[in-house]
């Protein structure tokens, strides 16, 4: 069976596309982050990838804290209040697409990846979520991209 080169995965149209960028930094095993954050850095998108663990609406805190966190302190955005809520728009998004009453009792663990290029950002969120006291556990995965919406 033939190897698929990364490249030819995240190319679309003959540039790397955000959304398959951020939600390969949420899948990618944890070893190669550095190495895809700089692959993605040689095709000019910026990127960070963070995590975030916890339960009910724990969990939905630590996942905009640590967005929030990541893009920030890694230089990814500039601090101010647009770029704020434009993260607070791509979580809530994200959060939407799998957000029932179980997430209320579910804990599990998430990786979160973002990646940037010009004033577009992408966010993808990927990781396994699960009842405490029971061996169901659940896969969740979804990205959400916003145009022409960063300020510097």
């Amino acid at each position: 069976m033939n190897q698929i080169d990364i490249e030819n995965v995240l190319f679309q149209d003959g540039t790397v596309s955000l959304t398959k960028a951020a939600m390969l930094c949420s899948t990618i095993d944890n070893d190669y982050d550095d190495d895809l954050v700089a692959m993605l850095a040689g095709h000019g998108v910026r990127a960070v990838i963070t995590r975030a663990g916890g339960s009910g609406d724990n969990l939905k805190s630590k996942i905009l804290r640590n967005t929030f966190g990541a893009a920030e302190n890694s230089g990814l955005l500039a601090v101010n209040m647009k770029n704020r809520h434009v993260i607070m728009q791509l979580v809530d998004g994200i959060l939407r697409s799998f957000d029932s009453p179980l997430m209320d009792v579910a804990g599990g663990g998430l990786k979160i990846g973002l990646a940037v290029r010009d004033s577009d950002i992408a966010m993808g969120i990927f990781g396994s979520l699960g009842l405490p006291g029971l061996d169901v556990d659940f896969e969740v995965s979804a990205s959400r991209v916003l145009y022409h919406c960063l300020e510097d």
